[in-house]
């Protein structure tokens, strides 16, 4: 049976939940395996595939099983292959080998092959291809290490946790401002990934509150994968007493 994920502040949202527990138990049993007291971060996901899960890895040209193909999981044969068009792109190449074994640790029993053809986290229409992408998001970024994560880069700003977790669930400037200059950028540069993986996990957890909004609501999306410009109301947010606060000319002492 799954373990549970020793978290404190952050959940799965329902849907996720045994997913989740399926990649916390695969880390720990590398953990243990390796000795380690604790997880390494960036999590070495090639390295692990082959030691100590004892599965089969390797780079090839996957043209030959179709034109976007970038990742390949073997059922019977135990085997993940990635393309080499991925090696380039740290964030995806790594999001790449965890989604694969993802397939290996969920889907034993469903398909003897995997084929994975997205650049994009979680638009596959196949449930095995989103669950998929779940485990790998799991995976590289535990719970555990996730909310610690998070703390730490609003600690780093003197920023006062309990109202930036709650301003982080509501698609406000504000909340975009705390995304994209101080939660995102330490959550891609610790889990080496991706700013739309990131973004994918974030949006998949919710706070241990009463409130079950989900911790990056998705009406942010389209915002934080555009380029601020410097007349962007985000730019014009400031930080007061530890709390980011948009100064505009109806705030007081906004500029005029």
């Amino acid at each position: 049976m799954p373990a549970d994920v020793p978290s404190k502040l952050l959940e799965p949202r329902r849907g996720g939940r045994v997913t989740d527990r399926r990649a916390w138990s695969c880390l720990d049993r590398c953990r243990r395996k390796l000795g380690l007291r604790d997880l390494p971060l960036p999590i070495p996901v090639d390295e692990w595939i082959e030691s100590p899960l004892g599965i089969r890895f390797g780079f090839d040209d996957l043209s030959h099983l179709g034109n976007h193909v970038l990742g390949a999981a073997f059922v019977e044969e135990r085997e993940i292959l990635i393309d080499q068009r991925v090696l380039d792109h740290d964030g995806r190449y790594r999001f790449t080998c965890a989604h694969e074994l993802g397939h290996l640790t969920l889907h034993r029993t469903v398909r003897s092959r995997f084929l994975e053809s997205s650049m994009d986290v979680s638009l596959s229409a196949d449930r095995y291809e989103r669950q998929a992408d779940r485990f790998a998001a799991s995976f590289l970024m535990p719970l555990p290490m996730l909310e610690r994560v998070i703390v730490e880069a609003l600690d780093e700003r003197k920023l006062k946790r309990i109202e930036c977790v709650y301003e982080l669930m509501q698609p406000t400037v504000e909340s975009e401002w705390l995304w994209r200059y101080r939660v995102l950028p330490a959550v891609t540069k610790r889990f080496g990934v991706s700013v739309s993986a990131a973004m994918y996990r974030c949006a998949d957890v919710q706070p241990l509150i009463t409130d079950t909004k989900p911790l990056l609501p998705r009406r942010l999306f389209d915002r934080l994968f555009q380029r601020a410009t410097n007349d962007d109301d985000v730019t014009a947010v400031q930080v007061v007493d530890g709390v980011p606060q948009h100064r505009d000319l109806f705030t007081p002492g906004g500029s005029p």
